[in-house]
């Protein structure tokens, strides 16, 4: 893997893993852009995607180390005591909704895993998806009461949250973007609605993370560990500043800039891959039909 290569896909990867316009999808074509020929999930060094994955996961868990302290200290302690603006027992119930919440996509994730993989290098399948993220993202702005705080959301709402996160398994459905969008759209308030998407995220993140280093354990040797830590690192900065960046913009109202982007990049890759105006570039990229045979 050249350099060049792995550094463009960790700032790709830190930024869009918690921007609502897919990590998965923008992976994907930009592996096609940069000569990919096969999906990318069978191309990149396991190692490099164990590294990078880790660096996102460090990037919330360091944004929000407050609350999965309080969350653990919850847990253990019974009902706890309560941490500054936190009732008591307030850790142990978000605990439990981020159990609920992580459910359907780790049993989305289990059974539907070797259909998805063959999406990843269809450019114009993750274009109709990121069409569908920004349609997500502009109902998800508009409908819901935004009232329920952490306290008055239910194990429902936390579900049908968690559902949002399964439908993401998709490339170019944003999770972030549909669990935000959802929790939304169920009530939650516009501070704790990305909050509470970022730390489900965790679960998922992790799940996936340890799989690889699993996989990684029986591979055998490393390589190019210092440029590829270097990477997790990149993707670790960039995610910590997507994570701000979208907690203002859900503030502020302003997730229809993520749902434009969507439809320009969206539309963009249906054209380029239907009308074949890379084909030059991509002589040996498997056909459409062959990707589920």
């Amino acid at each position: 893997m050249e350099p060049i290569e792995a550094i463009v896909l960790a700032v790709i990867q830190g930024l869009t893993e918690f921007l609502p316009v897919s990590s998965s999808g923008h992976l994907a074509l930009a592996h096609w852009l940069l000569g990919g020929r096969a999906p990318i999930h069978t191309e990149l060094p396991l190692e490099y995607v164990v590294l990078v994955h880790f660096g996102t996961l460090l990037a919330v868990v360091l944004y929000y180390a407050e609350d999965f302290a309080v969350i653990l200290r919850d847990i253990f302690r019974g009902r706890g005591s309560g941490e500054g603006r936190r009732p008591r027992g307030w850790g142990r119930k978000v605990g439990w909704l981020l159990v609920v919440a992580t459910v359907p996509a780790a049993v989305v994730g289990v059974l539907f895993k070797g259909y998805v993989e063959a999406l990843f290098n269809v450019p114009w399948v993750v274009g109709i998806s990121l069409l569908i993220t920004g349609t997500i993202l502009l109902v998800g702005e508009r409908v819901g009461q935004r009232n329920k705080s952490e306290t008055e959301t239910t194990l429902l709402d936390a579900f049908v949250v968690g559902v949002g996160q399964a439908v993401a398994i998709v490339p170019g459905i944003s999770r972030s973007g549909s669990t935000i969008a959802t929790g939304l759209g169920v009530g939650l308030t516009p501070e704790w609605s990305p909050r509470f998407a970022f730390l489900m995220s965790v679960p998922i993140i992790l799940g996936g993370t340890v799989y690889e280093v699993r996989d990684l354990l029986a591979h055998g040797a490393v390589q190019n560990l210092a440029l590829y830590s270097l990477c997790g690192l990149i993707s670790a900065v960039f995610g910590y500043l997507a994570i701000r960046l979208v907690i203002n913009a859900v503030r502020a109202g302003n997730l229809k800039y993520f749902a434009a982007y969507c439809y320009m990049v969206g539309i963009l890759a249906i054209v380029v891959d239907v009308y074949g105006l890379l084909t030059h570039h991509f002589a040996a990229r498997p056909s459409v039909a062959g990707q589920y045979t």
